[in-house]
């Protein structure tokens, strides 16, 4: 059950990039992560807007030049796949395989 107050649909709180965070799924024969969490420090942290001008920028930027924007599909698709699963596992209480 959430809790009464809640940030969930505070977009700006969503797409705050001051920092990153870049795991690695590596784990060792007892199941432990090899590598530590690693923070990436984003000096200029960029509201909602920002980042969708950007987006756009980036997206004309591809067709105007004829980039390949496979790659990024490709990691897209493989984002919403991990979240449609974590969805579906909480729902279900059940592991889902990727």
């Amino acid at each position: 059950m959430m809790a009464e107050s809640s940030d969930s649909d505070d977009v700006d709180g969503h797409t705050k990039t001051n920092t990153l965070i870049y795991h690695q799924g590596e784990i060792d024969a007892n199941n432990e992560f090899v590598h530590e969490d690693q923070r990436i420090d984003m000096p200029d942290d960029v509201d909602h807007q920002e980042l969708c001008n950007r987006e756009q920028a980036y997206f004309l930027n591809a067709i105007r030049e004829d980039v390949d924007l496979g790659d990024h599909m490709g990691r897209a698709i493989n984002s919403l796949k991990i979240v449609l699963a974590a969805d579906e596992s909480v729902r279900s209480g059940k592991t889902v395989d990727l």
